[in-house]
């Protein structure tokens, strides 16, 4: 990875609606050479794909909340399990698989109390294999970032 890529690849985190003619400009090269090297950084898996920022509050997402998950087991068959049910709820957002105590941290949103209540009670905790759950919620977020400093 090149200083070139490296400052591509921190203008698309910083705006990826950038137009290429722009981000030429930004880096110096010409429009060919510039979709050149994205396209190569795409082929490559650098660069996974793009999306929009949302609000999650102005889309009624007041809850935000971390989950803890420790698993009764620890076989293939139970954890690949879990990894498909939890890929099918839209509430979350991010689940890690942890090395320690823990087996999992899943990262959920809802709209309010009540929908992470029914989210944790009515379809989290009824996937088999799963012993307890710890929750956390957020009261206020001091730092969020969508990029990764390059």
């Amino acid at each position: 990875m090149d200083e070139i890529n490296r400052k591509i690849v921190n203008l698309l985190q910083q705006d990826s609606s950038i137009t290429n003619q722009q981000l030429a400009e930004a880096i110096g090269l010409s429009p060919a050479s510039s979709l050149e090297r994205v396209r190569k950084l795409e082929r490559s898996g650098v660069i996974r794909g793009y999306t929009a920022l949302m609000d999650r509050r102005k889309l009624g997402k007041h809850i935000k909340a971390y989950i803890f998950i420790t698993m009764r087991q620890h076989n293939a068959q139970l954890m690949n399990r879990f990894n498909q049910a939890v890929a099918d709820l839209p509430e979350v957002m991010e689940c890690d698989r942890l090395a320690g105590e823990k087996d999992y941290l899943m990262k959920v949103v809802c709209d309010n109390i009540e929908d992470f209540e029914a989210f944790t009670r009515e379809r989290l905790t009824t996937i088999p294999g799963i012993d307890r759950t710890s929750s956390t919620i957020v009261l206020s977020t001091l730092v969020e970032r969508s990029g990764v400093e390059y």
